[in-house]
């Protein structure tokens, strides 16, 4: 691994158990100005990187990730992953699976910043009825 092994390690760790996480643990794996982004929005800041998860994990029934190796350089790491969740609005509380990738950029011992890469329409929109019709049918005229 990289230099910041620990910080990845302890990053994995949290993400593997999201949904039985205590979001305290978030102080000790955030800066305390540190940004996440993701494709919904940037959170600068520890309190609104807490709030952000907060709402996260009150929306959902479930939600935890499954990581791959990380590839670190120095003090920047990119992590594949897969999230699994469930809403109960969506899919009638079926678990659903989202791939995406996190850039990190480590500072101090904690994540500085955070970029998120996934398919928002593949998250949240192809599940409603009549706008999910819509998203699949554009992916499918442009795939083909």
């Amino acid at each position: 691994m990289c230099d910041t092994r620990s910080v990845i390690e302890n990053c994995i760790a949290f993400y593997k158990a999201l949904d039985h996480q205590s979001l305290s643990k978030l102080r000790e794996l955030y800066h305390d100005d540190a940004r996440l982004i993701d494709p919904f929005g940037q959170h600068q800041g520890l309190p609104a990187i807490e709030h952000y998860f907060d709402h996260l994990l009150s929306n959902v029934t479930r939600c935890w990730f499954d990581v791959d190796q990380p590839l670190c350089e120095g003090d920047r790491a990119a992590l594949s992953w897969v999230m699994h969740w469930a809403h109960p609005k969506l899919r009638g509380g079926e678990p659903l699976a989202l791939s995406g990738c996190s850039i990190l950029l480590i500072r101090e011992g904690r994540i500085a910043w955070q970029q998120d890469y996934y398919d928002a329409g593949s998250m949240v929109y192809e599940h409603i009825p009549l706008l999910g019709y819509a998203v699949r049918h554009v992916k499918q005229r442009v795939a083909s």
